[in-house]
């Protein structure tokens, strides 16, 4: 079925048995945001109107800050609307997904061992959100069986930012939300979770 039928965690873990702990596990850091990419930021916010379509949350707010982690870790790939599929059962287009960067390995950028699922919170939705992002983040680890790789995964508003990680049958989530009050620790802690994915593929 696809990624978009999952409507909540529970509805995953029943399909798909998972054990879920409520932990945090991202470092406390911050990362100093260019003065070009904060006042660009900025703008989209000031001129945000009170009843925006998702595509602005996502190219305005998401977006930016996942293509500025991605400009530092030239090992990844950040997909965008791609098709990711397993099997009849988990196949769609997440919103985005990060995986190895092919392009040196082979002509066409194929995807190959994804590692990182991204939902948009849509309608601020997040348990929608993240049944359709553990859904994705099953089938990147079954993509990359029988290998054993940590997928971590992202659902965000844009404005609201959430992080879990899925190791074997363990899937992870970090109980604290992340605001865009404070986008250099949202910057942060996306580049902690590319560095990390980065990291596996070296290994």
């Amino acid at each position: 079925m696809p990624f978009s039928d999952f409507k909540s965690i529970e509805q995953v873990i029943s399909a798909y048995p998972l054990e879920l702990v409520q932990k945090g596990f991202l470092p406390s850091r911050r990362l100093k945001l260019p003065a070009l990419f904060l006042a660009d930021l900025n703008f989209s916010l000031e001129r945000q109107a009170a009843h925006e379509s998702e595509i602005y949350f996502r190219e305005s707010l998401i977006s930016p800050f996942l293509r500025k982690a991605w400009q530092r870790h030239p090992r990844l790939k950040l997909w965008v609307n791609r098709n990711l599929r397993y099997d009849d059962r988990l196949s769609g287009e997440p919103d985005y997904f990060v995986a190895a960067d092919t392009a040196r390995e082979i002509t066409d950028r194929l995807v190959k061992r994804p590692l990182l699922a991204v939902a948009e919170a849509k309608r601020e939705d997040f348990e929608e959100g993240w049944g359709q992002c553990l859904a994705g983040m099953i089938a990147c680890r079954e993509l990359n069986a029988p290998e054993i790789l940590t997928i971590y995964g992202i659902v965000s508003t844009g404005h609201t930012w959430q992080f879990g990680k899925l190791d074997g049958p363990v899937f992870t989530r970090d109980p604290l939300s992340y605001s865009l009050a404070d986008p250099q620790r949202v910057f942060g802690l996306l580049d902690f979770v590319f560095g990390e994915c980065e990291r596996q593929l070296a290994n």
